[in-house]
């Protein structure tokens, strides 16, 4: 990688060698005195067409800039020059050639990319033959170039095996659909979750809802749905809330979406429970999502004895205050037990936890 700060370091002492200021500098080479600044600091390099110009002011070649004078037997970077020049001279199908006939590297033009724009840049791979340019050198330039560079490039190399880390690496950069032809043709249900989610963001969510449609016949593993889920769209889980309610799917597995469920539809499934057709042990996972008006719904129906005051007990930590009171002031001294105390003991206040204490006495007396 080009070391900014060596570069700078190495132009500065070229400058001082000549007796040049940075404005001088800047003159001859038509830029201005900030950009010569810039460069000396190491916060930017010369750009392509400049580069050239500063090697032949000090006489010196496009690699000794680059590589900050080092002797050339030392140089980390051998042909970056030569890759350069060519574009410095509108001559990307060149670049392309020594590529292509293994003269330079394609990670020396990995490493030139930054300071190239992308119009060039395409000229260039366009050029470049697949058998030398692989789908991870192109993840590496995904950053430069163009979309429909990179959809283009992506589409000649689907031929070979296409990893995920690859995959995951294009996302930012190539369209949503080239991304999601990439999933359709790698989807074997075994994805793992965190694949799923390294590309989630940068899908359409139509597919992503089918996605989760192919997990709810079984294709795609749940547990990657959930990983899924803070992109899955708002009817998708309302389909999701109708199956449980339908018994066609396992209730256990809306419960693990349950932080993006609307209320409505975690009211919804509570109402199921109060039904009997959802098993309470669901509930408790949705606790933590469930309305006041609906927490107080099931409160009053312990009250009023049609709920077993033990089911609600789960419930006791999203409780209020006013509710935790109705439930205790109206329960009938029979239905209070030791166990229901202590239960909710942790969540009223001293002089509530007094009064149950001495319904429990009377009651045994």
């Amino acid at each position: 990688m080009l070391d900014l700060r060596k570069i700078g370091a190495y132009i500065s002492k070229l400058r001082k060698d000549q007796d040049l200021t940075q404005l001088e500098l800047a003159d001859q080479l038509n830029v201005s005195h900030q950009a010569v600044s810039k460069w000396e600091r190491g916060d930017s390099l010369p750009d392509i067409g400049t580069l050239p110009q500063l090697a032949r002011l000090f006489v010196k070649t496009v690699d000794d800039i680059i590589n900050a004078g080092e002797n050339a037997e030392n140089r980390e970077h051998q042909h970056l020059g030569m890759i350069v020049e060519e574009i410095a001279e509108n001559r990307p199908e060149q670049v392309a050639e020594m590529v292509n006939t293994g003269e330079v590297e394609v990670e020396e033009l990995v490493e030139v990319a930054p300071f190239v724009k992308a119009s060039v840049l395409h000229k260039v791979t366009e050029r470049l033959d697949i058998n030398v340019f692989k789908l991870d050198m192109i993840m590496r330039l995904a950053p430069f170039l163009g979309t429909d560079t990179l959809d283009e490039l992506v589409r000649q190399a689907e031929e070979g095996e296409i990893v995920w880390n690859v995959i995951t690496g294009l996302a930012p950069f190539v369209s949503s659909d080239t991304l999601n032809r990439l999933v359709d043709k790698s989807i074997d249900g075994s994805l793992e979750v965190h694949n799923l989610v390294g590309i989630a963001p940068f899908l359409r969510r139509e597919h992503i809802d089918r996605l989760v449609q192919q997990a709810e016949e079984g294709s795609l593993s749940w547990h990657s749905v959930q990983g899924l889920a803070p992109f899955i769209s708002r009817e998708t889980l309302s389909r999701l809330v109708d199956r449980v309610v339908d018994d066609t799917i396992d209730a256990n597995r809306i419960v693990s979406l349950a932080p993006f469920l609307g209320r409505e539809q975690v009211d919804r499934l509570v109402q199921q429970a109060e039904e009997g057709s959802l098993s309470w042990h669901s509930v408790q996972g949705l606790a933590p999502f469930i309305s006041r008006e609906t927490l107080s719904r099931l409160v009053d129906r312990v009250v009023d004895g049609t709920i077993d005051a033990n089911r609600i007990i789960s419930l006791a930590p999203f409780l209020d205050r006013e509710n935790l009171e109705k439930l205790i002031g109206g329960v009938e001294a029979e239905y209070l037990s030791p166990d229901l105390l202590v239960s909710l003991a942790p969540f009223v206040d001293q002089g509530t936890l007094s009064r149950m204490g001495t319904n429990i006495l009377n009651k045994v007396k």
